[in-house]
């Protein structure tokens, strides 16, 4: 009622007697209306689209094609203007000198909040840049504190708790072991989420608003190696956002990926209005090295972020020498250790086409680019893989509409369709093939390559994806929650699994490889990346711990080795931690001039439960199930992360 009070509309000179959609008023401003100090306005076109109706905010140049899903029968264009609490109303003529813009893009996929209407008075207006307009952030968070229940966060305890402080030790101590002599010198980067200020937890009559593992503040981690000493150091990367929160002393941005209700929709336009953007900057899912620069990344409209080699420091966002912008990046893309290219598949959650693909040579300039243009599925397509000559394009069924959110439904859902993989040239304009397969979702990939007419996949799969905890009366039971990716037979158990195509006959075939047993975060040697590989590498969840954090705690890494027959057995060997011990994703480094392919060593980083202190492990990939050839003492603890990298120096 608060979103489509026409009492409200009125008193921001809208017409008072307009219709409502959903939860958003729809009005017309005459032109010259007065609007509230320090509210951006923008216009929303609804667009009839069979077999749905699509809500697109439109560039002063083309549309951006903002597929946010079924919204009704409208036929036509209808003019589209939130207001109240959304602060969004429809921008006058005298107001267009106010716009500018924006060189990097704001809100989900790339596309700024912009607006053109055919209402009578109001002129077209491409808006690039929103104003900072914290009473609208203040108003929803007072009603929310007034009305609402605060809710106790399962990524705010624990290891995944973030730390408040960045430290520097140039000489860590040795718990056990020494580091081989022949460790090549180099950076161990660790990635991931550490809120400086996290987001709101509560639940309100506008529904919940709960702070996600994946919004956190990008923190990175580092461990050095030379010959001499080992060091540590840790660095919140200080993008725009992070800096706007820190001098405000308090979080600004409102969370989007555990929303309800309401605030599903009201998040990302509170956001966009206030900001410029409708999802908060934060490169905190992997880091990578590439044409010597060193890249901090996230999936999302944002380009990567370029960082300092020695104090980790921002520079600004890479564009990969573009002339533009991209829509959109990816966390994963992939480096061909015998080209040196950087291959990328990215989605935009609202473009389209929603797929791009591109190329990027060793010198870190793009040298292909092109949209995906068969490729039509709005998906959360987080990982990528190549092989000599193609790139794979996971479209599997976890999908993006936001008009889910305005009969209660989630932005980001499983759907039990069929999950779909795209063969495309690497240099090419289109997928060439498209194969089906049953419907599942794999967030990770350890490998693809070619082998006679067939294409290998192999990653980790479950039979569906729920990327929100299950919410019940305020609490979240963890133990239940985590527990059902143990029980045997679990549709919910993310295991290792194979694809095959063949690009001959069109036929294809997958099957779970190994034990049905919980894992993810898989890797394989960076030297073996698109071709043909026997070993990889993943965490192995614990039970105990995973049902006391409410999600998935590594106990172990796994060590496969895979056959080179459809559905051939696989062997494993485990490295335990340790009691109360627990560890994140494993980097594999070479061993240099060794030849075996699973010649070298694992960097893992660990966290005690009881000391609540972390190590750096490096394990021995040749001796895999022994101790770890040395433990390093960490300064402070390590949260949970993401993923991470090893810079040879």
């Amino acid at each position: 009622r608060l979103l489509s009070s026409t009492r409200l509309a009125s008193n921001v000179g809208c017409n008072s007697a307009a219709p409502t959609c959903g939860a958003m008023a729809v009005a017309a401003a005459p032109a010259g209306a007065i609007l509230p100090p320090r509210v951006v306005a923008a216009t929303w076109v609804v667009h009839s689209q069979a077999p749905r109706t699509r809500l697109g905010v439109e560039r002063g140049d083309a549309s951006s094609g903002l597929g946010l899903g079924t919204l009704g029968s409208a036929k036509g264009a209808a003019t589209l203007t939130t207001t109240a609490l959304l602060g969004v109303v429809a921008v006058p003529a005298g107001l267009r000198r106010f716009a500018r813009r924006r060189r990097r893009g704001s809100g989900f996929g790339g596309h700024d909040l912009a607006g053109r209407t055919t209402a009578p008075g109001v002129q077209s207006l491409a808006v690039k840049e929103s104003v900072e307009a914290p009473f609208l952030l203040e108003a929803t968070r007072s009603f929310e504190k007034a009305a609402g229940k605060q809710l106790v966060n399962v990524f705010l305890d624990g290891n995944f708790k973030p730390v408040d402080k960045e430290v520097t030790d140039t000489d860590l101590k040795v718990v056990e072991g020494a580091v081989p002599e022949d460790f090549p010198n180099g950076i161990f980067l660790r990635n991931g989420p550490n809120p400086r200020f996290p987001t709101d937890n509560v639940e309100s009559p506008l529904g919940r608003t709960v702070h996600h593992w994946f919004e956190g503040d990008a923190m990175l981690h580092e461990v050095r190696f030379d010959s001499a000493r080992c060091s540590y150091k840790n660095r919140w990367v200080r993008t725009p956002d992070f800096v706007r929160e820190e001098s405000a002393g308090k979080s600004l941005h409102r969370g989007n990926v555990d929303t309800t209700g309401l605030t599903s929709a009201l998040n990302p336009l509170l956001n966009g209005v206030s900001f410029g953007g409708a999802v908060k900057d934060t490169p905190n899912t992997s880091i990578l090295h590439h044409g010597g620069r060193l890249l901090a990344l996230v999936e999302g409209d944002k380009m990567p972020t370029e960082l300092q080699m020695d104090d980790l420091s921002r520079i600004g966002y890479y564009d990969f020498g573009t002339k533009d912008p991209l829509p959109s990046f990816t966390a994963h893309p992939k480096v061909d250790p015998v080209t040196g290219e950087l291959i990328f598949a990215a989605y935009s959650a609202f473009g389209e086409p929603p797929v791009h693909v591109g190329v990027v040579g060793p010198d870190g300039k793009l040298k292909h680019w092109t949209t995906v243009k068969s490729a039509t599925r709005k998906t959360l397509m987080h990982d990528c893989a190549i092989t000599e000559q193609y790139t794979l394009i996971l479209d599997f069924p976890l999908t993006i509409d936001i008009g889910r959110t305005l009969s209660g439904g989630q932005m980001i859902a499983f759907e039990d369709e069929p999950s779909r993989i795209g063969v495309m040239p690497r240099f090419g304009d289109d997928a060439s093939k498209w194969f089906e397969f049953k419907s599942g979702y794999g967030f990770h990939i350890f490998n693809a390559y070619e082998t006679g007419d067939e294409i290998v996949l192999r990653g980790c799969r479950g039979d569906s994806l729920s990327l929100i905890p299950p919410w019940k009366d305020g609490t979240f039971d963890r133990a239940e929650f985590a527990g059902e990716f143990f029980k045997p037979g679990s549709g919910k158990t993310t295991r290792v699994h194979e694809w095959r195509m063949n690009l001959k006959d069109g036929t294809c075939s997958e099957c779970d490889l190994g034990p049905r047993d919980f894992v993810d975060f898989p890797t394989v040697s960076p030297k073996v990346v698109g071709r043909e590989h026997r070993f990889g590498y993943s965490c192995l969840f614990d039970q105990d711990a995973s049902e006391r954090a409410g999600v998935g705690v590594s106990g172990a890494m796994r060590k496969y080795t895979f056959g080179e027959a459809a559905g051939a057995q696989v062997t494993t060997e485990d490295h335990v931690f340790g009691e109360g011990v627990y560890g994140q994703e494993g980097i594999f480094v070479p061993r240099p001039g060794g030849i075996d392919e699973d010649d070298g060593w694992l960097l893992v980083l660990t966290f005690n439960e009881a000391t609540n202190g972390s190590e750096c492990r490096i394990i021995d990939t040749k001796n895999f199930s022994g101790p770890p050839l040395v433990r390093l003492a960490l300064p402070q603890r390590v949260p949970y992360g993401f993923h991470g990298t090893f810079v040879p120096l």
